[in-house]
């Protein structure tokens, strides 16, 4: 979801959904070709509008902003609209499901606007993903009041939506349509659109593969802890790698090894951080290696590491908290930057002497 309007998207098509718009309440099929294949994924759209009024401004949103959207406390985005002073309202909403290429129409009805003085915008938007690629929106019809007052041969897409196929009929924020932005509904609002070139068959919709966030792996002495699960996206066939933290060690090893990167399967993991004291209590411990992705050092880290005398690190540190090699003696510093590491570990640890 954005919040935040950072630029301009003058083409149609260049933008798209990632997140589910709901269930199948509240949400009517459109019309479209009959077709005898039925769709493995459907999509959905809703027609949206941000009006501004004195004293009220109302608004219709689904997943475009998560305060106003499908996941707002304050009103069913699906069945109702939302006023700023007077609050949720009423309305009749055909919203379309979307599970062949055809024609759909979306619509509000029952619509009080006899205090609003502008549309600022009004919109199809739709869950069908910007990854998804040749998804066409074309013959869009605008209704108000049952009249058609603007088309468009191809839908124009809103200049900040980078996550949704977000059709604009008017917005006043990108030229769209401006000289109707005053053309208000007594009853209601509808639009009408062609789409084709839509994926039914693959999934986009991103799909944790192996380990599972909070589950952990242990390697080489290090326990690591699944922080973000890797995932798998059949649409676009991309896979991302997931992240895990150093969260513990084995009380029997004498070395620690913490890697870059770690292999479980045919899925990797990142290692992003140290959990503050993570090997707080390594009597054994006398050798610890740091990959190039712990940066820090946090609390407690290696507080009571009595035997350790090596430690080997792979980045310049950023940061290193105070006392976190309490009850360590004397440590060789090897690695990376290991001047620079030295004299960044004696600073925050006085009683430890670092060589």
């Amino acid at each position: 979801m954005r919040k935040q309007i950072k630029g301009i998207l003058a083409a149609a098509l260049s933008a798209a959904m990632v997140v589910s718009l709901g269930s199948a309440a509240g949400v009517n099929k459109a019309s479209a070709e009959d077709t005898t294949t039925e769709a493995k994924h459907t999509y959905n759209a809703i027609l949206g509008f941000e009006s501004a009024g004195d004293p009220d401004w109302t608004y219709r949103k689904f997943v475009e902003n998560e305060d106003q959207g499908i996941k707002s406390k304050d009103y069913d985005c699906l069945t109702q609209y939302m006023a700023t002073n007077t609050g949720k309202h009423d309305a009749s909403m055909t919203n379309a499901k979307i599970d062949k290429d055809g024609t759909y129409t979306v619509t509000v009805d029952n619509l009080d606007f006899s205090k609003q003085t502008s549309i600022n915008m009004a919109y199809v938007i739709t869950d069908i993903p910007a990854a998804m690629k040749g998804v066409e929106f074309t013959n869009v019809k605008y209704s108000v009041d049952g009249e058609v007052v603007a088309t468009q041969d191809k839908a124009v897409q809103k200049y900040d939506q980078k996550d949704y196929y977000m059709l604009m009929s008017v917005c006043t924020y990108n030229k769209v349509n401006e000289a109707l932005s005053t053309k208000l509904p007594s009853k209601s609002l509808s639009i009408t659109f062609d789409v084709k070139g839509v994926d039914f068959d693959k999934s986009y919709k991103a799909e944790t593969v192996g380990l599972a966030k909070g589950k952990t792996i242990k390697k080489s002495g290090v326990t690591y802890k699944v922080t973000t699960a890797a995932t798998y996206t059949e649409g676009t066939d991309k896979k991302t790698t997931g992240k895990v933290q150093v969260t513990g060690f084995d009380k029997k090893a004498k070395t620690l090894k913490v890697a870059d990167t770690i292999k479980v399967g045919t899925e990797s993991y990142a290692v992003t951080s140290i959990k503050a004291g993570a090997f707080k209590g390594a009597s054994k411990v006398t050798a610890v290696t740091l990959g190039k992705k712990v940066k820090s050092i946090g609390k407690d880290t290696f507080v009571n590491c009595k035997k350790l005398k090596t430690l080997t690190i792979g980045v310049k540190l950023s940061s290193v908290t105070k006392n976190s090699f309490k009850g360590c003696k004397t440590v060789k510093v090897k690695g990376t930057a290991a001047a620079a590491n030295k004299k960044l570990l004696a600073k925050q640890n006085k009683t430890v002497k670092f060589k």
